[in-house]
C-alpha cells in the first residue's frame, strides 16, 4: 500500500513538473527548432538558444535564422488560453478559464533582442526581421500592427521574405560572430534569470503602490474591450497598462 501511495505522489509531482511553464517553454522551443531545421541549409543558418551580453545586460534569444534575406529573430511562447494585449503595452495577459497571468509584451522583448544584436553585430536594424509566434493551443486576441503568428506558420512566414540583403559569404561571417558572442553557460543563464526576476519585482512593487513603472506617473483604473485594467495617467505619452 505504501508503495502505491508513493508511486502516486511521484506521478503527480512528475505531471506538474512536466506541465510547468519552464518545461512547456522548452518543448515549444524544441518544436520550433525542428521546424527551422527544414529550411534549406545553403540559404538559412539556424542558431538556437543564444545568450548575449551588451551594455551590462544579458538577452536570451530563442532562435536566430541568418539568411540571405535578412536576420530573423524569433521569440516563441508556448502558452494556452486567451492571449490579449496591445502593441505598446508593457504587459500582455494570459487568461485560462478566468485565471489571469501577466507577461512581458513579446514585441518589446523581441525589439530589445534585435537592439542587442544590432549593437554587437554592427548591422542596421532594417536587416533584422522580428517574428513572434505562439502555440496553437492559445487563442490570440491581440491588437497590434506587428504581425503575431502561430508556431505552425513560422516556416511560411520566413519563406515569405524574398528580398536579398546579404550574400552567402556575409551570412557565414554573421553566424561566426554570433557564435563568438554567445555566452551560453549555466552561470550566465542564472544571471539572466536573476535580472528578469529583479525587474519583475521592481515593477510589481510600483504597480502595488499605484505608480507607473515606466514613467512614474499615477496609474488609473480604466475599462477596455476585455475588461478593467490599470493604465498610465500620462497616456498617450506613456502606453503602460497592467491587468489583474
Amino acid at each position: 500500500m505504501e508503495f502505491i501511495v508513493g508511486f502516486i505522489v511521484l506521478a503527480v509531482i512528475f505531471f506538474f513538473k512536466l506541465y510547468s511553464p519552464d518545461i512547456k517553454g522548452k518543448w515549444g522551443e524544441m518544436k520550433v527548432a525542428g521546424i527551422l531545421s527544414l529550411l534549406p541549409e545553403e540559404d538559412y543558418k539556424v542558431i538556437n538558444d543564444v545568450i548575449i551580453q551588451t551594455n551590462g545586460y544579458t538577452s536570451q534569444i530563442d532562435h536566430i535564422v541568418v539568411s540571405i534575406y535578412g536576420i530573423f529573430v524569433i521569440e516563441t511562447k508556448n502558452y494556452s488560453g486567451w492571449i490579449t494585449g496591445y502593441e505598446n503595452s508593457k504587459q500582455w495577459t494570459q487568461n485560462i478559464f478566468g485565471h489571469k497571468n501577466s507577461f512581458y509584451n513579446p514585441i518589446k522583448q523581441n525589439k530589445s533582442h534585435i537592439l542587442a544584436l544590432k549593437n554587437e553585430l554592427y548591422i542596421i536594424e532594417d536587416n533584422f526581421i522580428p517574428i513572434i509566434a505562439f502555440s496553437s493551443n492559445c487563442s490570440l486576441k491581440v491588437e497590434t500592427e506587428t504581425p503575431i503568428i502561430y508556431i505552425s506558420q513560422i516556416y511560411s512566414e520566413i519563406k515569405r521574405h524574398t528580398e536579398i540583403k546579404f550574400d552567402k559569404t556575409q551570412i557565414d561571417g554573421i553566424v561566426e560572430r554570433i557564435k563568438a558572442i554567445n555566452i551560453n553557460s549555466p552561470d550566465m543563464k542564472q544571471q539572466h534569470v536573476a535580472e528578469i526576476r529583479t525587474n519583475v519585482l521592481k515593477e510589481a512593487l510600483n504597480v502595488q503602490q499605484g505608480i507607473c513603472p515606466k514613467c512614474g506617473a499615477p496609474l488609473v483604473l480604466r475599462k477596455g474591450r476585455y475588461g478593467e485594467f490599470y493604465g498610465c495617467s500620462n497616456y498617450p505619452r506613456c502606453h503602460y497598462t497592467h491587468s489583474e
